[in-house]
């Protein structure tokens, strides 16, 4: 019989895939609202900021323990996860194919968000260092 995986390693693994894809599916959900509403896109640097902020908080609350590292790895299984729910999304809310503006809108909105999962990943990691480092150091 085969052991199976530890309980902590196949529980950071689910929390990777599953923040992957609530980001991809945030992201996709920005590009429909801009690409509809242009008062998304006026107000872009305002999102990326709090999106920023609220992609960091799963980091927070889900890496604390032995597997934080594994959080670097949501920017990567985030990407075909953009694709994956890109063309779900696609399906439930077409749009023109002819529209080269649209192209460059998808480019810049997921842009704007593949830097907005890596700062969040990078800022809940840096909040959980903190924290371990007091916790740590407010014992002696």
């Amino acid at each position: 019989m085969k052991p199976s995986a530890r309980p902590g390693f196949s529980r950071a693994t689910l929390f990777v895939v599953l923040a992957s894809v609530i980001y991809a599916v945030i992201g996709n959900t920005f590009f429909q609202l801009a690409y509809r509403y242009s008062a998304a896109i006026d107000e872009a640097y305002i999102v990326f900021a709090v999106t920023s902020a609220v992609y960091a908080l799963p980091v927070i609350v889900w890496f604390r323990r032995k597997y934080w590292y594994f959080a670097l790895f949501i920017p990567v299984i985030w990407v075909p996860m953009l694709v994956v729910t890109g063309y779900l999304m696609g399906l439930v809310f077409p749009l023109p194919e002819d529209d080269l503006g649209g192209g460059v809108l998808l480019l810049f909105v997921h842009g704007l968000n593949l830097a907005a999962v890596i700062i969040g990943v990078a800022l809940g990691l840096s909040v959980n260092a903190a924290i371990a480092a007091w916790r740590k150091f407010s014992r002696d």
